[in-house]
C-alpha cells in the first residue's frame, strides 16, 4: 500500500528525545527521527513538533512488516528546492589530460627547480 517516497499525512503520538512517533492510519506508523526534522542542529524537538499535530512526511523506509516506517520531514523542503542542472560538464573547456601534457612541461619544471623556482 505504501511505498518508500510517498508523501503521507499523519499525528503526532509521541515525542522522545531522538524523534517524534506519528501514526499514519489505523494499521501504520513510523518514526520520525531527529536527524530528519531539519539540516540545523535541534536543541529542543518541541520547538519543531508537538503532541496530537497533523504533519506531512515521505517516507524514506517501509519496514520489513510493511506497518512501520522511516519518515522525514526535511526531504519534503529538499526536494522541491532541488533542481537538476543540464549537462555542466559541457559548460567547461576542452582539455587535454593524460602524461603527454606532463611530458611537455617536465623540461620546464626540472629547470625551475634547479634554479629555486626563480624565474628572472
Amino acid at each position: 500500500m505504501y511505498q518508500n517516497g510517498d508523501i503521507v499525512e499523519g499525528i503526532i503520538t509521541g515525542i522522545q528525545p531522538y524523534g517524534a512517533f506519528v501514526k499514519i492510519d489505523d494499521q501504520h506508523n513510523g518514526l520520525l527521527h531527529i536527524s530528519e526534522i531539519s539540516d540545523s542542529y535541534i536543541h529542543d524537538i518541541h520547538e519543531y513538533v508537538s503532541m496530537k499535530e497533523k504533519i506531512k512526511v515521505k517516507i524514506l523506509d517501509v519496514g520489513t512488516d510493511d506497518h512501520h516506517f522511516k519518515l522525514s520531514l526535511k526531504a519534503l523542503h529538499k526536494d522541491a528546492g532541488r533542481k537538476r542542472r543540464s549537462q555542466p560538464h559541457r559548460l567547461l573547456p576542452k582539455q587535454e589530460l593524460g602524461f603527454k601534457t606532463l611530458e611537455l612541461h617536465l623540461d620546464k619544471w626540472i629547470k625551475e627547480g634547479m634554479d629555486g623556482g626563480n624565474n628572472d
